[in-house]
């Protein structure tokens, strides 16, 4: 009986995916994917069925190599990249900080998810991180968003409506 997960797209990434050896080449193969095909902004919809289970899938091996090269301290404290993951999240919320525009601040969120999400960055820094920015964020949009017509309100924030045939 055939696996409801089986088909020919999750097959060819299955096989990238196990071709990951290094922490250094899972961080930046999930983070080309994120971009390519999980973002708001993406311009490949190609995975829409498959994306989000091909995402788990990385995000399934990158952790299995962070555990194999980190030592606790560096688990805990670091990205994937390497980077220490406090002070790149203090970086992220100072230009969250600093913002007042709330198309700008959707993107610091925007991508700040993209680039961070766990496994990448360790869970307790970037829980708290996302919900500064989200907090700020929700500030910023709580004084008339709704305000313009939806026609309007898409050619401000650079909208393209795709339709399907």
């Amino acid at each position: 009986m055939a696996n409801i997960h089986d088909n020919p797209n999750r097959d060819t990434w299955v096989k990238k995916i196990a071709g990951l050896s290094t922490l250094a080449k899972g961080h930046e193969f999930l983070n080309d994917f994120r971009v390519k095909h999980m973002s708001p902004f993406k311009t490949d919809f190609s995975l829409e069925l498959d994306g989000q289970w091909i995402e788990c899938k990385i995000e399934e091996k990158v952790a299995l190599l962070k555990h194999k090269e980190f030592n606790d301290t560096q688990f805990l404290n670091n990205c994937t990249c390497g980077s220490n993951a406090q002070q790149v999240a203090n970086e992220v919320v100072a230009k969250m900080d600093a913002c007042n525009d709330m198309y700008e601040a959707e993107r610091i969120h925007v991508n700040f998810r993209l680039a961070f999400k766990p496994p990448v960055m360790p869970v307790n820094v970037f829980l708290d991180t996302d919900r500064l920015l989200g907090t700020k964020l929700m500030e910023l949009r709580n004084t008339d968003y709704y305000a313009l017509p939806l026609e309007e309100l898409r050619k401000v924030r650079g909208v393209r409506v795709v339709t399907l045939q």
